[in-house]
């Protein structure tokens, strides 16, 4: 992965200012071209890639808005949270206090063990 060398404010001593290593990211990969290569490296034909792919998009959001934790072994664990306010008052916390669902995505051991064998090349 390439990277590039910035300068920002030090989080720990906002008057100082570091210079950071930041990731320079690559072209953004469709889901064509995921489906073409996903078919290339199986012998399953690309509409049906596509179509596997168009189920778990429809079911992950069903399951997770049912608090359900979605385990693909191999791959992660996706799960539902949200940021929230809060009260003084027990009394007075309600689902008002909810301001934004997020996704957390926690990856597999083995997918992290892949990711860990990155090696960075400054561009």
């Amino acid at each position: 992965m390439k990277y590039k060398v910035i300068q920002r404010e030090n989080p720990l001593d906002r008057t100082e200012k570091l210079y950071y290593p930041a990731p320079v990211f690559g072209e953004r990969v469709s889901e064509d071209e995921l489906t073409e290569e996903i078919s290339f490296a199986s012998s399953v034909n690309q509409s049906d890639v596509r179509a596997v792919l168009t189920n778990l998009l429809e079911l992950l959001p069903r399951h997770l808005m049912r608090g359900d934790s979605v385990n693909l072994e191999k791959f992660g664990i996706f799960r539902l949270s949200f940021e929230s306010t809060g009260s003084t008052e027990e009394k007075n916390v309600s689902a008002q206090n909810i301001t934004r669902p997020k996704i957390l995505f926690r990856p597999s051991t083995k997918l992290k063990d892949k990711i860990a064998r990155t090696s960075f090349v400054h561009q």
